[in-house]
């Protein structure tokens, strides 16, 4: 009898298998340890798209839980307007309402912001101001007030609260919200009366973009948690635990397979899996199927993922991303000149183009002079063009 499908191969889902991530971990149990204590040290995980950071997240959550630490996940939506008070707005409304308590061990918290002019729905909605103006000119004050009363209304229940804040790159077009965050968190009246542990979450584009806007922030949000692809034995324990008791087996050859084309990237991981494990044959993968998988992997990444990567490119960035994608490998400056003139490209222009393509995110730096397409998959991607 053949199980169900365990792999999930839909951004923001929650793999069935989580591994590979005890440096990370271990870097928050730490921070957790030390917020119980007293002292407080924000940090902030930075990756690619699919690289795990929510899945990370919420593994932080379960593991400050499984304390007694109540945690409030927030995914920062796309903002629109660069008034502050918006941000402030959903920080301030969301955090209560994502905490896994009874409501009623918050109404002092809500009728304290009542009487502010503030009131917070429950369920749905956002927040309403019945004196708004008041808070206009100050959302730092705002956010300050708020959260020291939710505090208060909760401090005899938990030695801390750990706070979840995913995809801040969200916060690109009010990137003065995170001066603001900071200098929340670092006010002597927070520290002194509040128990918060934050955690960001962000891609690396957008964490950079901040951190040459605002180059302080990148001194309080530490460490920096850059998430890399995993192991190959990381790998291949994800796909063996993944298919426990499934009624489905991958030949050997199919799992190192996977890892040679997927590199470790955990969400390339699933998804080729996940068409591996279709495509079984009496409950068995072997490398017969790997290239249907595959080809359907690509099939699907293509729309959403390799289609508009690819269509940033102008024509002759196009033309490099050719020569390049002919070998998988690294090449030197001079290899890919040499390639070049026959799309008459000269020095200056293979280099402007180089950086261009770099800038974009479809090529990587090894080191100076030295360049590789982003991934295998886009490399397979662009050979079939």
């Amino acid at each position: 009898m053949i199980g169900q499908n365990p792999f999930t191969p839909r951004s923001g889902q929650e793999p069935k298998v989580f591994i590979g991530r005890e440096k990370e971990i271990g870097v928050f149990e730490k921070h957790l340890k030390d917020a119980l204590n007293k002292k407080y040290n924000h940090f902030i995980t930075t990756g690619g798209w699919g690289i795990g950071k929510t899945t990370l997240l919420k593994e932080f959550k379960k593991i400050a839980q499984s304390k007694s630490i109540i945690s409030s996940t927030l995914n920062v939506p796309e903002f629109i307007e660069k008034d502050l008070l918006t941000p402030v707005i959903n920080l301030i409304s969301q955090l209560p309402r994502n905490l896994p308590i009874k409501r009623e061990k918050l109404k002092s918290f809500y009728e304290s912001m009542k009487g502010i002019g503030i009131t917070i729905p429950v369920i749905g909605g956002g927040i309403e101001f019945k004196e708004k103006n008041k808070y206009e000119g100050d959302p730092q004050g705002l956010l300050l007030d708020s959260m020291i009363k939710l505090w208060k209304s909760l401090k005899n229940d938990m030695k801390a609260l750990v706070v979840l804040l995913d995809d801040v790159q969200n916060y690109r077009v009010i990137p003065e919200f995170l001066t603001l965050l900071k200098n929340v968190l670092s006010d002597s009246e927070f520290i002194e009366n509040t128990g918060y542990l934050f955690v960001l979450s962000s891609t690396y584009d957008g964490w950079n973009m901040f951190l040459q806007k605002l180059n302080p922030i990148g001194r309080y949000f530490i460490p920096i948690l850059k998430l890399e692809n995993i192991s190959k034995k990381s790998s291949d324990v994800l796909i063996q635990e993944s298919l426990k008791e499934t009624g489905v087996a991958f030949s050997s050859d199919v799992t190192h397979n996977v890892f040679e084309i997927t590199e470790g990237h955990p969400f390339l991981i699933q998804i080729i899996c996940n068409y591996l494990f279709d495509n079984q044959i009496k409950g068995k993968v072997s490398i017969e199927q790997f290239d249907t998988s595959l080809n359907q992997a690509i099939s699907e990444l293509s729309p959403i993922i390799l289609d508009p990567l690819y269509f940033k490119a102008s024509g002759q960035e196009k033309d490099i991303l050719h020569i390049m994608s002919s070998e998988y490998r690294i090449y030197t400056f001079e290899e890919l000149l040499i390639s070049a003139k026959k799309f008459k490209i000269g020095k200056g222009h293979l280099s402007a183009t180089l950086n261009r393509l770099y800038e974009k995110g479809m090529i990587v730096k090894i080191e100076r002079g030295k360049y590789r397409i982003i991934n295998k998959i886009f490399n397979i991607y662009l050979e079939k063009k």
